[in-house]
């Protein structure tokens, strides 16, 4: 599609550039603690995947045909994804408090449902149908799914190209999923989304030359978890709720592991450790790479297998 190839240029391209602004500016995550890299390395790299998916997503506004309900919504990720890459450059600089970090993803969802954007059914399975939320429920459980996915892809960038990689798969995953169901809109998001995260990972992948930081990370979750409620949540069908998680299955599942874990050990869950899938693998005796594309392979089959369902008409 051309807006991935749109932003994937655009992402390449502006990345050396945002390294370099990174480095002249210090700001730089150094080595030790749960970090696995040996030497300092610059940040910020967020702010390239934020341009690529931002401008693309604008130059290809008019081309899909969208109604004025739909450029809402394209407006609303556009704007409250711009909070959340704010809020995570400055974290990179300074290290903000998790209440901090919390209050800004949960503030950028409420934004968010000004636009609309909300999850407004669930799955009765006994009535074979969807039953649609109260209001106040609504915006407990939209708020709830977008804390939830952006800190979960926050969590995954623990390793050389991970996070990327895994916005990369599920961005395209529901790209497709969306062309499919002629959700265009959605679409031009989702592959611009894995367009600029695929263009960052040539910088990205081991040996990484710089990081994404939590500017880039929670971004790529806060406009993954968006896009899913603009896409899969708003299907007719039944099971059509449980798409969006199989496409985002890895990083959920492994965040709620690692926090059921956390709870079980009474340990504070924001606190970053070591028990994350990827750093499970490594301990196995995986190396750095085997571990990355052991998990994209995790992806892909859950991506593959939700186009599967999709295509079956289970999310129409």
């Amino acid at each position: 599609m051309t807006a991935f190839v749109v932003a994937l240029a655009i992402s390449y391209i502006a990345t050396p550039y945002v390294r370099r602004l990174a480095l002249s500016l210090k700001i730089m995550v150094q080595p030790g603690g749960r970090r696995i890299h040996s030497r300092p390395m610059p940040l910020w790299g967020g702010m390239a995947i934020y341009a690529a998916f931002t401008i693309a997503c604008l130059l290809l506004f008019k081309t899909v045909g969208m109604k004025s309900r739909d450029q809402v919504s394209v407006m609303g990720v556009l704007l409250s994804g711009t909070i959340i890459l704010i809020v995570g450059l400055i974290d990179d600089m300074r290290e903000l408090s998790a209440w901090t970090q919390a209050l800004a993803i949960v503030g950028a969802s409420l934004l968010l449902t000004v636009f609309g954007v909300r999850i407004q059914f669930y799955s009765n399975p006994f009535a074979h149908k969807m039953m649609s939320l109260s209001r106040p429920i609504s915006y407990a459980v939209t708020i709830a799914w977008m804390f939830m996915v952006t800190k979960t892809i926050d969590f995954m960038d623990g390793l050389d190209g991970l996070a990327a990689g895994i916005g990369a798969i599920a961005a395209g995953v529901l790209a497709i999923m969306a062309y499919y169901s002629r959700q265009y809109h959605v679409a031009l998001m989702a592959a611009s989304l894995s367009g600029a995260c695929a263009g960052f990972l040539r910088f990205n992948f081991n040996p990484a030359k710089i990081f994404m930081g939590t500017g880039g990370s929670q971004f790529i979750g806060f406009c993954l978890a968006a896009i899913s409620i603009i896409g899969a949540f708003k299907g007719a069908a039944a099971m059509a709720v449980a798409l969006p998680v199989l496409v985002l299955g890895v990083p959920i599942f492994d965040g709620l592991y690692v926090m059921f874990k956390r709870l079980l050990n009474k340990q504070p869950i924001h606190i970053a450790d070591r028990s994350h899938l990827h750093h499970r693998l490594m301990a196995r005796g995986l190396t750095h790479k085997q571990a990355v594309f052991a998990i994209y392979i995790m992806a892909i089959a859950l991506g593959i297998l939700a186009i599967w369902l999709a295509l079956h008409g289970i999310w129409r």
